[in-house]
């Protein structure tokens, strides 16, 4: 005897696995190609802290023609009345920070395991340092171990955010079909009705 509930749902299931296919594949590519990215980003971010450090050498020799240590000399600006001066102050002040902060960030990536490099960047991330790197970042087919390992990652997470998709769809379409079932409630007669007849 033909099914004819499962003839009508072989489209649907197709649909279904299809999409299924394409997220994993999506999720492949995009994973994929973070390790070159990454490459790009510690590079440019390489490039920061090199720039970084060449303003904080010049500040210093300022420092070193007064007698004073690079702190000495920022304390200094900083303590002075004059705007000006003050502003100068605070750039060194900013610049050491972000001298420091960009260094840090270099050594952890650049030490981390494979398996943590996502984590580090995420959490070391310099936003505009990342955006530059995006817009100068072309795709490509990664061939090393390491893009293998995040392509198969990004495989599962897509297949993973499909499934959440479609069930959360399924059980939509499902809870307004339900409400659409539900019978109207008995209205009320028109008339009161006529009293029993004695």
């Amino acid at each position: 005897m033909i099914d004819m509930n499962r003839i009508l749902m072989a489209p649907a299931r197709f649909i279904d696995a299809l999409l299924d296919r394409i997220c994993a594949v999506l999720g492949a590519i995009a994973f994929a190609q973070f390790p070159q990215y990454l490459i790009l980003y510690i590079q440019r971010l390489g490039g920061h802290v090199d720039e970084a450090a060449r303003n904080i050498d010049k500040y210093r020799e300022i420092a070193k023609e007064l007698g004073k240590s690079l702190y000495q000399y920022s304390q200094h600006l900083l303590g002075s009345n004059d705007p000006a001066v003050f502003k100068t102050g605070q750039k060194i002040a900013l610049d050491l920070q972000r001298y420091d902060s960009l260094t840090a960030a270099l050594r952890e990536l650049e030490a981390a395991p494979a398996y943590k490099k996502f984590f580090v960047f995420i959490q070391n991330i310099d936003l505009d340092i990342a955006r530059a790197t995006l817009a100068n970042f072309t795709p490509g087919l990664p061939f090393s171990l390491e893009g293998a390992a995040y392509a198969a990652i990004g495989i599962v997470i897509g297949m993973i955010l499909y499934f959440c998709l479609s069930r959360l769809i399924v059980w939509s379409v499902k809870k307004l079909a339900g409400r659409k079932r539900q019978p109207a409630p008995p209205q009320p007669p028109l008339y009161p009705p006529y009293p029993p007849a004695m």
